[in-house]
């Protein structure tokens, strides 16, 4: 589906390591793009995807994000049965991942994300469809884990009962999410600003990626996945859970970054500045019990390339909380 976005394909390969979508780096005469299949069964509505992501390129006038790229019939989707795919322009960069990104690039990031949310806090959130309701929202996440718990397809319930323990005695941080919530304004939010989702060239922050989330939210969910991402060394999915530990000058330097790349726009609220400390603490649980629900469910949303992966996910995200600040 390449050629109906950019013409003759020279090479194509697969491309990243998302967990969602299809994604395939694809060179042509043009320059080089990337291309993607949306996965339906995550975003039932592509169209109003990338609605989102057009509106958010517009207000940005490009800044921090990749182009996307039109047919020649000027449509943002193009359909290969009931699949849609789409494409961007390569951004130039790359991710920096766990022990390869320094505090200096952290903190990097942390002003980008900043400067992001200064950038679209004038954007009208209703402007927006919320494309996936629920998608941070660790009450619906935890009671979603309670009721695989109850149904158990795959008779795993029995050999995770140390990481539901670990699940109930977080618990509490479900109630200081939903407070949160309420006292911070509703805003333009990236909804999955995890450190692989930034591109670093020369040593520097240039651009976010992924905006499939883009969607009406709150700020601190964004500030909180780049600590959960950034503040350690270990993988995501390190099989080795104990590596998982929240490295202080990492946090300190993401932190740091951040309220710098927001204080050029004077346009946080003192409820938004507050929240950040309890931000990477909420992220972290939320992931454990969406990864530790979808390792009881069968491996039915995240993909997985080894068959223990999303358990090892639950895993490293539980011993990363131990070691999180928060409230």
């Amino acid at each position: 589906m390449a050629e109906a976005f950019v013409g003759p394909v020279a090479a194509i390969h697969p491309f990243g390591a998302g967990l969602i979508n299809e994604t395939f780096l694809v060179a042509a005469e043009t320059g080089e793009y990337v291309v993607q299949r949306l996965n339906t069964a995550v975003f039932p509505d592509p169209d109003a995807v990338t609605a989102n992501i057009v509106a958010v390129h517009r207000h940005l006038r490009g800044a921090l994000m990749p182009e996307p790229v039109p047919t020649p019939a000027g449509q943002w989707l193009a359909w290969d049965d009931a699949a849609p795919w789409r494409a961007w322009r390569r951004s130039p960069g790359r991710p920096l991942i766990g022990a390869d990104c320094s505090p200096a690039a952290l903190y990097g990031a942390g002003s980008l994300l900043g400067t992001f949310h200064g950038l679209v806090a004038d954007l009208d959130p209703a402007a927006l469809i919320e494309t996936l309701p629920g998608f941070h929202d660790p009450r619906g996440r935890l009671d979603a884990l309670w009721a695989i718990i109850a149904a158990d397809p795959y008779n795993r319930v029995a050999t995770v009962e140390a990481e539901i323990a670990m699940a109930q005695a977080a618990e509490p941080l479900v109630e200081v999410a939903a407070g949160l919530t309420s006292r911070v304004p509703r805003r333009v939010a990236h909804f999955d600003a995890k450190l692989d989702n930034i591109l670093f060239a020369a040593g520097d922050a240039v651009a976010l990626v992924d905006f499939d989330t883009v969607m009406p939210g709150a700020w601190f969910w964004d500030v909180g996945d780049l600590l959960r991402s950034g503040a350690t060394t270990a993988a995501e999915d390190d099989p080795e859970p104990e590596r998982a530990v929240v490295v202080p000058e990492r946090y300190q330097a993401i932190v740091d970054g951040y309220r710098q790349g927001l204080a050029g726009s004077a346009a946080s609220d003192p409820a938004e500045l507050q929240a950040i400390g309890a931000a990477g603490a909420i992220v972290t649980y939320e992931q454990a019990v969406r990864f530790l629900t979808d390792w009881i469910a069968g491996d039915v949303y995240y993909r997985i390339s080894r068959p223990t992966q999303n358990l090892d996910r639950a895993r490293a995200q539980f011993w990363l909380l131990a070691s999180m600040p928060g409230p």
